[in-house]
């Protein structure tokens, strides 16, 4: 079995020294994978790993870097001194630094070759690639990125494949909700709100709603309602004179005040926490979390469902119930040698496959990207669970016709992370939505 490599700080800063000093003598049969999987999700690694190396004769180290922001920076720190690894974990927002390098590979290369190397073919069938979730597989596109022409990829050009996703979904009490007398689980954000009243006047001492992201949460209320957050085409930054998304972040100081709402900033920890404590101890009723997180939001202390997040109601009646898709994908960097790169590519490909997609799935409660793999038995099996986890998978994969993301461009990261400061700002009542707005877009660089 393979072990668990968790870098400390001063070992990560010394990546590139090492990745160096190893260039000189004969070629090292070795592929090196950045993520952020702990002990559980990295037992489900190894077992690929094993198999792959057993296969091929080549060896592959994961390694756990912290967080998707580690994986980011340390990334960011090894192409600058070519110590970069062969595949890591990848959000758009990192994709759209890392192309700059020069060293993100098109995986078109692969996935359209009829090439065999060591017995296997590069590429996908048609029917393969169809296979693919369509809304994750396009996340990939260089379309998706600013100045995508500028760094020698096409529109269609793919540099990122899909690897394991998530989305947010709502996790209900709903022993504590009916006994608020709220009969049914709200669907839209006027419905949530009603019903957040009445909990409060039954459980006093309870926070009735709970966000973990605040930046999802206004990155979901622009791409809901219309309102302006950022665009792929220059100017970047849309959100700062959006009076809409000012007003709306203004409303929600007086829930606060009122001790309805919470999220992970002014909670101080993930509300998940709040959801398990029960009402009767001042959690929460309603708490959107991710779907990959759905084994955190487990307790038996009450009756539970798993809804989506509430939509917006348009003046016609139509709700638009878009949610943010997230989950990390793979992006390859090119290490200079056809070899190792094709390699690399041979073992994504075996984590892509349906049936390892269904093991890390019902381990992870991330969502798999095959859609064959809705139709393992085993999979179909844990799907039919009564299990958080199953039950988050199971909603979540009905959502793929709202999922979207953000646009992606040099400094979308900085906006996500400056926006989400703005609303808790105004959420504390520190700042008025303008005037947290116009902070955030000046600490993401503008003027």
């Amino acid at each position: 079995m393979k072990t668990l490599k968790v870098l400390s700080t001063a070992a990560i800063a010394g990546l590139g020294i090492a990745a160096l000093a190893s260039c000189g003598g004969s070629k090292e049969k070795a592929i090196t994978f950045y993520n952020t999987c702990g002990q559980n999700l990295q037992t489900k690694i190894s077992e690929a790993i094993e198999a792959f190396e057993a296969k091929y004769g080549w060896k592959v180290e994961s390694t756990q870097i912290g967080g998707y922001d580690d994986v980011y920076s340390t990334c960011i720190a090894g192409l600058t001194a070519n110590a970069q690894p062969n595949i890591a974990y990848a959000y758009s927002d990192h994709v759209a630094a890392y192309i700059q390098s020069g060293k993100v590979l098109d995986l078109n290369q692969f996935i359209d070759s009829t090439k065999e190397v060591n017995g296997t073919k590069l590429g996908y069938t048609a029917d393969e690639k169809a296979d693919f979730v369509k809304g994750y597989y396009d996340e990939g596109l260089a379309k998706n990125y600013a100045d995508y022409s500028s760094y020698g990829f096409t529109e269609n050009s793919m540099l990122t494949m899909p690897f394991s996703k998530s989305t947010e979904l709502m996790y209900v009490n709903v022993t504590a909700m009916k006994a608020a007398g709220v009969e049914t689980i709200p669907t839209t954000w006027d419905e949530l709100w009603d019903a957040c009243d009445n909990i409060k006047a039954k459980y006093d001492g309870s926070t009735p709603f709970c966000y973990d992201s605040e930046s999802n949460w206004l990155i979901n209320m622009c791409k809901q309602n219309g309102w302006n957050y950022t665009s792929a085409s220059e100017p970047h930054l849309a959100f700062k004179d959006d009076a809409n998304l000012a007003n709306w972040m203004d409303t929600l100081n007086e829930k606060y005040e009122k001790g309805i709402i919470a999220t992970q900033t002014t909670y101080g920890a993930y509300t998940s926490g709040l959801f398990t404590a029960g009402v009767e101890d001042g959690g929460c009723v309603f708490c959107i979390g991710s779907s990959g997180g759905a084994s955190y939001q487990a307790t038996d202390k009450f009756e539970w469902a798993v809804a989506p997040i509430p939509g917006t109601k348009a003046s016609n009646g139509e709700v638009n119930k878009s949610v943010i898709s997230q989950g990390p994908s793979l992006v390859l960097f090119d290490s200079g040698d056809e070899e190792v790169n094709e390699m690399t590519w041979l073992f994504v490909k075996s984590i892509l496959e349906p049936e390892f997609q269904s093991t890390f799935s019902q381990t992870s409660g991330y969502n798999p990207v095959r859609n064959s793999t809705f139709d393992i038995a085993d999979y179909k099996a844990f799907l039919a669970k009564d299990t958080i986890v199953a039950q988050a998978a199971k909603t979540a994969s009905g959502l793929t016709d709202w999922f979207y993301t953000s646009p992606a461009f040099k400094g979308s990261a900085d906006a996500r992370q400056y926006i989400g400061s703005a609303l808790v700002s105004a959420i504390k009542g520190e700042a008025t939505g303008v005037d947290a707005l116009a902070t955030a877009y000046k600490n993401c660089g503008g003027r």
